[in-house]
């Protein structure tokens, strides 16, 4: 049996431990004598620095700390199905403990022959996304959007009505209510893992970690799994901020250098491989088009849908601006009849958006295929808008079909 490392705390600077801590590598997860947890940031000869996940109370210079390797353990796999924890796999619901074999939590990126392509549809349950913008099997999608247009309920919608057979709603920095309620929504197939707001950077980017390694254990076990996380933004600065404890210099747009690529390893976790799939849908805040790292993330993903503001105060929802969005995957997994009369109808759209100014001057022209889709617009726009219950494939395509045939 290994010996745990020992050692003493030599500051504590509000943010960091810094720790005279032997024996310890990047990563690992230490305690402190009075038992407040925290993780390994960076090692200079014999000198950890330490990012705590709680508020260090206790912790002062000349304190002992020591390894802690059984917290980079969790149970993982069926054992958390209807349960909801923290980015540690302990238990948040006020359940029984969660039992089962502890496992190294971590995940790699499938390795080139053992992945698959992306060739069957996830039907997400929300009608403009199964029709227009197709979720393949394994995808990685981001849900783009400034503040209050509806990211969090798209993907509440998408949790209730996909067709996975696992789903991991990972909470990133929400707000004590909205965590709740993702508790409360909690089913039979879903785990929901949850860091809140008041939560520490740290255990920030545990959960959005845990989060990935559950998804890959399950998809070893065979399952197609959808993993939510809200938000990708939130995970990202809480890289950052963990990057400069570290003493990271800031980079590009103001984001340290690690950041990127910590990113890229996480996204590249997921995929289909030849025993199951992980499709990625999260949230990114887009209020800053220039944002260098959203440039970044856009390079990461299969796709994103783009929330419109204007839709969203109109209470439309959901708010999606299908000529903003792209599904890269959508021509690999949806059949020629779904692909034409989808371009038919994104046609039809952009020529309704293009003739909007004139069309509220009353001015119409005698364009056919301008006339059909105005004559369309019922139709588009039950096509595009759903109430809270999950839309049926089958049916969605129809109402898609009988939407193209009415158009030019």
């Amino acid at each position: 049996m290994r010996a745990v490392s020992c050692g003493e705390i030599l500051a504590v600077n509000g943010a960091t431990i810094e720790a005279h801590l032997p024996g310890v590598h990047l990563g690992s997860r230490v305690r402190t004598e009075s038992g407040a947890r925290g993780v390994v940031v960076a090692l200079r000869e014999m000198r950890a620095t330490i990012v705590p996940f709680d508020a260090p109370e206790g912790a002062r210079p000349g304190t002992a700390v020591r390894a802690a390797p059984q917290d980079e353990r969790a149970i993982l796999g069926s054992a958390l199905f209807g349960r909801s924890c923290n980015g540690s796999g302990d238990a948040i619901d006020g359940g029984a403990p969660i039992r089962g074999t502890r496992r190294r939590a971590g995940f790699d990126a499938p390795a080139p022959h053992d992945r698959a392509p992306i060739d069957r549809p996830l039907w997400s349950g929300v009608r403009a996304i199964d029709t227009l913008l197709t979720f393949g099997r394994g995808a990685r999608i981001g849900v783009l959007g400034g503040a209050g247009v509806g990211k969090t309920t798209l993907l509440d919608a998408i949790a209730r009505g996909c067709a996975a057979e696992a789903v991991i709603y990972a909470a990133i920095g929400e707000r004590g209510r909205e965590a709740e309620r993702a508790i409360a929504r909690t089913d039979d197939r879903t785990t929901t893992i949850v860091a809140t707001g008041d939560d520490r950077a740290a255990e920030w980017v545990a959960a959005a970690e845990f989060a990935m390694a559950h998804a890959v254990h399950l998809r070893a076990r065979g399952l197609h799994v959808l993993l939510l996380c809200d938000s990708l933004a939130r995970y990202a600065n809480a890289l950052r901020e963990l990057a400069l404890a570290r003493g990271e210099s800031l980079g590009r747009g103001g984001w340290p250098p690690s950041v990127v690529p910590a990113l890229a390893r996480w996204l590249e976790a997921a995929g289909a491989t030849r025993h199951g799939s992980i499709t990625v849908v999260a949230t990114v805040l887009a209020a800053d088009v220039e944002d260098p790292l959203l440039d970044a993330t856009r390079a990461l993903l299969d796709g994103h849908i783009a929330l419109s503001p204007a839709l969203a105060h109109a209470g439309r929802f959901p708010a999606i601006d299908i000529l903003g969005s792209r599904s890269r995957t959508m021509d690999a997994v949806a059949s020629p009849e779904h692909l034409a009369a989808a371009r038919r109808v994104r046609a039809a759209l952009s020529l309704l958006e293009g003739s909007a100014d004139a069309r509220a001057l009353g001015i119409l022209g005698e364009d056919p295929r301008l006339l059909a889709a105005v004559a369309a617009e019922p139709a588009l726009r039950a096509l595009l808008e759903q109430g809270p219950e999950p839309a049926e494939p089958g049916r969605s395509l129809r109402i898609l079909a009988e939407a193209a045939d009415t158009l030019l």
